[in-house]
């Protein structure tokens, strides 16, 4: 999912600054993703909205276009109230997360 020395050599950082900045990233996806966990749950969009936000630009800044474009996604259909599967991108944001965790600690 990531090449850790390319998102480095982009970003023109060190590969041990990109691995604190993909922890950072994914320790604070999992606090949004289990506050947009709750807010299906509650069906309180303007969380949803707000969280799939902060995954959003916190993933383009990283470069994690997947997560990105399914956050994007997610807040968007949030913000124009549409009924979608809001769990189905919910698990699919997850699984790419937990996957980018695992790498990022092979890295750490």
């Amino acid at each position: 999912m990531m090449d850790i020395e390319a998102l480095a050599e982009a970003l023109e950082f060190d590969i041990e600054d990109v691995a604190i900045l993909v922890e950072l990233f994914v320790e604070n996806a999992q606090v949004s993703l289990a506050n947009i966990e709750e807010a299906i749950e509650g069906n309180d969009i303007d969380t949803i909205k707000n969280e799939a936000h902060a995954i959003k630009g916190s993933a383009a800044n990283l470069m994690l276009v997947d997560i990105q474009d399914m956050a994007r996604s997610m807040e968007e259909a949030a913000k124009e109230n549409r009924k979608i599967n809001y769990l189905s991108l919910f698990s699919q944001i997850e699984e790419k997360i937990e996957i980018l965790s695992e790498v990022q600690i092979s890295y750490a």
